[in-house]
């Protein structure tokens, strides 16, 4: 059942970036240098965006990459076809951290730092679906892999409660968001239940948390992301995108006043701006 919020909200996005990607996802706020991070998966590249000046910095990967983050060293953590790598920033230097499966038939998609500081990444197909095959894997800091979630079709966005104690994870198949007890110590995650379910068509993809705790979620093939309520289940707010498919989000800012939103194109529809990076003004 949809809430309504007290008073509604038309919020408009402003394109921040464009470089004609077909996947454009995983956007990662870089507080300490005001750059946000994403990733153009199909591209094989990483980009580091300056939204004030306009400025572009960018890492290739070998392979298509899933997600980029910044560790708690400033050190970008990224996951690409062959494994999990660190990437110094300024130098590009590049090592390989450790690689989590040896599934020629998978890659890697959405990944977060937990509370504590390590990734959590998923699996997907890499050219078909392979149902209950994926897995989301934690990557520790001294780079031991383990297996948070199996049996998964296409692990997808994910976020934690403002306390750190509440996984909410999507696969996106199921339409859902499901929340898992975590222990940010051990980086264990014990399914709870589903607390949000998407009936409109479109699909799950990326999602993140707010400093309330409420969720946003990006609607793949739905032209919008969307605020809901953990709690109850219930939809807070819409916000309506110029493209079809609304990929990922996250918060960012020097307030985290805005919400920053990937895309990407559908290969049927001529949408001038799908795959492009946008931010709406939340505060």
């Amino acid at each position: 059942m949809e809430k309504k919020s007290e008073k509604a909200k038309v919020r408009k996005p402003e394109l921040v970036f464009y470089a004609g990607s077909t996947l454009l996802e995983g956007p990662h706020w870089d507080a300490q240098n005001n750059l946000i991070y994403c990733v153009s998966i199909e591209d094989n590249m990483i980009y580091a965006i300056d939204p004030e000046t306009g400025e572009v910095e960018t890492y290739l990967t070998e392979g298509p990459v899933g997600c980029a983050v910044l560790d708690q060293k400033g050190m970008i953590l990224e996951a690409e076809k062959s494994g999990i790598f660190r990437i110094d920033p300024r130098t590009k230097e590049k090592q390989q951290v450790v690689k989590a499966h040896d599934d020629e038939r998978m890659r890697y998609n959405d990944g977060k730092l937990d509370p504590q500081g390590r990734l959590l990444v998923g699996t997907m197909g890499y050219q078909g679906t392979y149902e209950g095959e994926a897995a989301l894997f934690a990557i520790e800091k001294d780079g031991t892999v383990r297996t948070v979630l199996d049996g998964l079709t296409l692990a997808n966005g994910m976020g934690w409660s403002p306390a750190g104690k509440t996984l909410y994870f999507i696969d996106t198949p199921t339409k859902k968001v499901g929340s898992y007890a975590y222990d940010p110590e051990t980086g264990e995650a014990i399914f709870e239940e589903y607390v949000i379910e998407i009936t409109d068509g479109s699909n799950p993809d990326g999602m993140c948390v707010d400093l309330k705790g409420m969720i946003w979620v990006a609607q793949y093939g739905g032209e919008k992301v969307c605020r809901w309520d953990p709690e109850s289940g219930g939809k807070l707010e819409e916000i309506r995108m110029p493209v079809k498919n609304v990929t990922s989000c996250c918060l960012g800012g020097e307030n985290l006043e805005y919400l920053y939103i990937t895309t990407a194109k559908d290969g049927e529809t001529q949408e001038p701006l799908a795959g492009g990076l946008f931010r709406v003004k939340l505060s």
